[in-house]
């Protein structure tokens, strides 16, 4: 992720040189904000760096190598925003932006509190030992801490200057690894070429869901669900389905999407139930929350199914 917004600064500054405008009054006392933010960042990155380097690999490096990811991306974004304004240049999908939500921002900071007192907490109880597998456990869960701040702090920066909002993707737990989470908007198309097809393709399985569960594995959290696919539209039986698995409100509009395949055989006519099945839940991502918040029976599912292999041999793709 790093990598890609750096390439898409580079090529915006170089398309833009000789380019700037006058700023107004506002656009300035914005760039000026943004500075100061990006030499917050920096100074971060610096002293996560440091931190980094201290240790040589373990689970703990690992935490610290994660959160040193987020922190770059918070400046990359911050960067590529002032090369925007600077330059007057229009958004574009190089440069994708989203709307300031000042509101959202005051509830981000709010939070970002907390999470400060929770870090200094935790770090305070780090330094109270000097190994051992206590120690380790509280350096552990510091470093727990600074990255949930780390991640506060990259949705407070999106909401509060409207920056580039970077795609957060979510991971099956491994009972369920035949699942992956995407964004309606990021890898779940809206629509079909044809009201017809996409008709078709969604009345192959009729969905049911039997059971949501929200639970803490391994340090983690998860949704689990329990669901029953009732083959109600399938020709003959199938071999293994593969498809996106579409949360709605009552009234049709879709809140999340996973990426779904079965991978046991259906038969024609034979409900067929899936257990366990889920993501890892992000309580930074409004679509994550919207799936745990919501009563089960205000939660309507659909399963648009991409493509199907027979149980003799044969095969049907779908056209997206």
């Amino acid at each position: 992720m790093r990598s890609q917004l750096s390439v898409c600064v580079l090529c915006i500054c170089l398309a833009l040189v000789g380019c700037k405008k006058s700023l107004s009054s506002e656009e300035q006392a914005q760039v000026q904000a943004l500075r100061t933010e990006l030499d917050a960042s920096k100074q971060e990155v610096s002293a996560t760096e440091l931190q980094n380097a201290k240790f040589s690999g373990g689970l703990v490096k690992a935490l610290i190598a994660l959160r040193l990811e987020t922190l770059k991306t918070n400046e990359a974004l911050i960067q590529q925003r002032i090369h925007a304004i600077e330059s007057g240049a229009k958004v574009t999908i190089e440069t994708v932006a989203s709307k300031a939500d000042l509101e959202r921002a005051k509830m981000l900071e709010e939070e970002m509190m907390k999470q400060e007192l929770k870090v200094s907490e935790a770090e305070a109880k780090a330094n109270l030992y000097s190994g051992g597998l206590a120690g380790t456990m509280a350096v552990m869960g510091a470093a727990t801490e600074r990255n949930s701040l780390a991640m506060l702090r990259q949705q407070y920066l999106v909401a509060k200057y409207g920056l580039a909002s970077p795609q957060l993707g979510a991971l099956s737990p491994n009972v369920s690894s035949q699942t992956s989470e995407s964004s309606p908007k990021a890898g779940v198309p809206e629509a079909t070429p044809t009201a017809a097809d996409r008709d078709l393709r969604e009345q192959i399985l009729e969905v049911t869901l039997l059971k949501k569960k929200y639970a803490k594995q391994d340090y983690q959290d998860y949704v689990f669900f329990d669901i029953s696919f009732n083959p109600i539209g399938l020709d003959k039986p199938a071999r293994a389905i593969k498809g996106v698995l579409i949360f709605t409100d009552l009234f049709g509009e879709q809140k999340f999407a996973l990426n779904w395949t079965i991978e046991k055989p259906v038969s024609v006519g034979v409900a067929h139930v899936e257990k366990g099945s889920g993501f890892r839940f992000n309580q930074f991502i409004e679509s994550h929350q919207w799936v745990r918040n919501a009563e089960q029976d205000n939660m309507k599912l659909k399963f648009r199914v991409d493509s199907i292999i027979y149980q003799d041999g044969t095969s049907r793709a779908f056209n997206e």
